[in-house]
Order: C-alpha cells, then structure tokens, then sequence
C-alpha cells in the first residue's frame, strides 16, 4: 500500500499584489510506500535535528516531530547576504532529496503560474490539481499492483469538504471509477503530525516553488521573490528533482505524470522548471 501526502507552496494572490506577493502556485504529492513511512519519519526527524540543533533540545525526541521547519525560513535562508547560511540552506534541500530517494519515494503534482494582476479561484485550481495528483497516483498504483490513499494537509473545514468532493464526484460517478486502485477520496491530517506532509511541504516550497519563480514566474520590481539565489537553487537541484518524478506514457504514448506546469502566460515548455 502506498501514501499520497499532499501539501502546497504559494498562495492565490495576484503574483505583483505586494512585495510578498508569490510568482507560482505549487500543489504536490509525495508517493511513498506506507512499509517506509516508519523509517522515513526517523531520518526526517533526525534530519531536523542536525539543522536546526537548538530548537530540539528538550522533550521527547517523537515530540520533535510538532515543530515544524518551514520552507518559507530556508527561502529566506536561500536569500540572505551570508554565505554560510545560504550554504546551510542548501546542504539541508540536499539532504532531503536524499531522504526522498533512499526511501523510494516519488513526486506528482501541478505548478501553476500566476499572470500579473490576476489571482486565482482557490476552490477550482485546487480541486482541479487534486484530481489530477489521483489520476496519475491511481496510475503509479496500478503499475505496481498497489493500493492507496490521499493524505492532504488539512485547510479549513470547507476547504476539506469541497476538495475531497471533488474527487468523490469523480470516483463515485456511474460512468466509470478514474480512480480504482484508491481506496478512498482524499482524507486531511494536520502536518505536525506527518513526517510525510512536512517533507512534501519543504519539497513544494523549497524546491519547486523557487525553481518556477525562476523558470516562470511573474517577479515585478521589488518582489522577494525576483533574488538571483532561486536560480542557484534550480541549478544545483534540477535533474535531482527531475529524477524523482513518476512519469509514465499513457494510451496514446503521451508522457504524463511528474510536476506539470500549466503557464498560460509565457507559455513555456514545462521542462525548463528543471533548468538546462
């Protein structure tokens, strides 16, 4: 049996809003084998620790695991004016792609970026993101002889609601099930609980997200978002992050799967997310 953990980077705002304002919009699913999450917990919890010493010192070690590193903190890492914080920064992404891939895990999920002035409906891109992670999670269970389940990091309740009744509508419909080898609509847990949510949140938010802003996004004069660091980040990451998507062609030998970026501004190839 395998886990989908789905968590997000970038918010719905129009990308030239404010100063803060985000570029590109990341939703994205990391496939792990449910006999690994034990494991996998351990090294990321002792990956923090390595990092981040000073925040852990007291309470149990498994009490570790409620406080979490936020991507938005190593950005601001990946940004600043001293060498050795941003080396830090960048030999924790390296060590948490190789967490990811000691344990087999692998990456879907959709990057949609922003035209200026335009923000985004949250319930429609979102829903739509989530069926699409289903589609090819169902497809990546099949090739495997696997079953699964959806785990996203929990929004408001509303939020939850007309998320996972966006893949219901789907899986339940009488035409047909798009979604057989999940065992159920998406289910919500909150992140400091998840070893699994935490790792798909920093893969999302520090990896995927600066590497669009570079590739993509809309970074008006003044944006935090415009540092010359994210392109650092997208060379020194890229094929990494490239290699551990789950990619398959289907009926028609179209490639499908993998970080799909939807860019109805620039109307860039996807590929160029990973850099040359």
């Amino acid at each position: 049996m395998h886990f989908c953990y789905v968590d997000e980077s970038g918010g719905f705002e129009a990308p030239d809003s404010s100063p803060d304002a985000t570029p590109a919009m990341v939703i994205l699913g990391l496939v792990v084998d449910t006999a690994r999450v034990p494991a996998m917990t351990r090294d990321f919890l002792a990956l923090k620790r390595k990092y981040f010493a000073g925040r852990f010192v007291s309470g149990h070690a498994l009490s570790h695991i409620l406080l979490e590193i936020k991507g938005s903190e190593i950005l601001h890492m990946t940004r600043s004016q001293s060498r050795n914080t941003r080396r830090q920064a960048q030999r924790f992404r390296s060590d948490l792609l190789d967490l990811v891939a000691a344990h087999g895990a692998h990456i879907l999920g959709r990057v949609w970026v922003k035209a200026p002035g335009k923000s985004m409906n949250p319930v429609s891109s979102y829903s739509f993101a989530m069926q699409d992670i289903a589609e090819h999670f169902s497809q990546f269970l099949q090739s495997i002889s696997s079953e699964g389940v959806m785990i996203a990091d929990s929004r408001t309740q509303s939020a939850n609601v007309r998320t996972a009744q966006s893949v219901f509508t789907q899986k339940w419909r009488t035409g047909g099930d798009p979604y057989p080898f999940m065992r159920e609509v998406p289910l919500f847990g909150h992140s400091n609980n998840h070893a699994g949510l935490q790792i798909a949140d920093l893969i999302a938010s520090t990896l995927v997200f600066p590497m669009a802003a570079c590739a993509h996004g809309c970074k008006p004069p003044g944006s935090v978002h415009a540092s010359s660091r994210y392109e650092e980040v997208q060379k020194r990451f890229g094929k990494r992050l490239r290699g551990l998507q789950y990619r398959y062609r289907d009926e028609t030998g179209r490639w499908r799967g993998g970080l799909v970026v939807s860019d109805h501004v620039g109307q860039q190839p996807g590929t160029i997310l990973f850099g040359t």
